[in-house]
């Protein structure tokens, strides 16, 4: 089976189909929520922090003695 593409004016029309879909799925999701509310659904404690710690590497200096072939 070869491998069809879809391209042009049927691609553009799918994806304008697949933007409505998910304007209308938030504009359904959203309606009748409320902006200035929000519900705690639950209080964990908090772990105890981990020290970061690095080990710092040194670059290596460069020689001030150059050498002449």
């Amino acid at each position: 089976m070869k491998i069809k593409r879809i391209n042009g004016c049927a691609l553009e029309l799918i994806m304008h189909d697949v933007l409505d879909g998910m304007r209308d799925f938030t504009h359904e999701a959203c309606c009748g929520s409320q902006t200035d509310t929000m519900d705690i659904l639950g209080i964990d404690r908090a772990g105890t922090a981990h020290r970061s710690t690095a080990r710092i590497i040194p670059f290596p200096l460069k020689s001030r003695t150059v050498r002449k072939a």
